[in-house]
């Protein structure tokens, strides 16, 4: 009798266990369907996204914030547009790498968003922390840089932003 009630318990075990898995498979199932549903939908939807203007947009973020001393304005200026070069600081005055000799930038947890296209016209939003190491002390500072891109005769270039740090 023993043995009936082993084998029993084992049997309902397994029921169990195979419902469960049972269950386990059809929600992710329907997840598979809705994911793909939401898919469709956006692929039907005619909204562009020119997700190049975004790769132009992160390397400019990585170029122009990843610096020892202060940025280099060969190391960005395929990323800018004529006027927008003139707007940064790329100061080499004796004086000035002087002062910044032990100043060290870098970007961490860098996040970039596409937003409206338009007519080969690209809205990117990039936020990052940008960690300055000074001398002997760190500093973290939440930033957010808003690029319009723009994609003419040598690939997209950033027309005009808005840099922020909190």
């Amino acid at each position: 009798m023993k043995k009936y009630g082993l084998i029993l318990a084992i049997t309902i075990v397994l029921i169990g266990f195979n419902t469960f898995q049972f269950i386990e498979r059809s929600n992710l199932k329907n997840e598979l369907i809705q994911k793909e549903s939401e898919l469709n939908e956006m692929a039907a939807n005619n909204d562009t996204v020119y997700f190049e203007a975004g790769e132009v947009a992160e390397k400019f973020i990585l170029s122009y914030f990843n610096y020892n001393h202060f940025p280099k304005k060969e190391d960005v200026k395929d990323y800018l547009s004529p006027a927008i070069i003139n707007e940064l600081n790329f100061s080499s005055s004796e004086e000035y790498e002087e002062e910044m000799s032990d100043i060290n930038s870098s970007v961490n947890d860098l996040n970039i968003y596409l937003g409206d296209a338009v007519d080969g016209r690209q809205k990117v939003l990039g936020v990052f922390d940008n960690v300055l190491e000074i001398y002997d002390g760190e500093s973290k500072v939440q930033s957010i840089i808003e690029m319009n891109l723009e994609n003419n005769d040598d690939g997209w270039q950033i027309v005009d932003f808005s840099f922020f740090q909190y």
